[in-house]
């Protein structure tokens, strides 16, 4: 089973992908590829090629779970309004149904279970928590 956890962090989706053998050892398939940003959310060109980036970027992965870590909408810490047309963009994507995940969900599943993935970079640690927690 593969699963890509997606982490937005303004202006630009923080992706990470693992695949779980049957043994139950993970394989990272993120690559080379951190994460998909874009410069001028009013550049319509500039969001296509994001939509079509992070598109084929599912389409090499074929996952079976695709999750976003849900932000704020409203407050003081509400997230940027360039990020949830970065949002937008990815659950447009129709080959796999893309679904939420709340931080405290995360935070409370990991607290009982350790994260057993090897991430590269610390701002892939949301992500890397995301997929695994897709794939258990």
């Amino acid at each position: 089973m593969k699963a890509i956890g997606i982490d937005i962090d303004k202006k630009r989706a923080i992706c990470f992908a693992i695949e779980k053998e049957a043994e139950g050892s993970y394989t990272n398939l993120t690559g080379k590829v951190k994460y998909f940003e874009i410069k001028d959310d009013h550049d319509n060109s500039e969001l296509r090629n994001f939509q079509q980036v992070i598109h084929a970027f599912f389409e090499r992965i074929n996952p079976d779970f695709i999750a976003i870590v849900s932000r704020q909408t409203k407050g003081r810490f509400a997230a940027s309004s360039v990020s949830f047309k970065l949002e937008g963009l990815i659950q447009c994507y129709d080959k796999t149904n893309v679904t939420f995940v709340a931080k405290p969900t995360l935070a409370a599943y990991y607290k009982k279970n350790p994260l057993l993935i090897k991430f590269d970079n610390n701002y892939q640690e949301n992500a890397s928590k995301l997929a695994g927690y897709l794939l258990n």
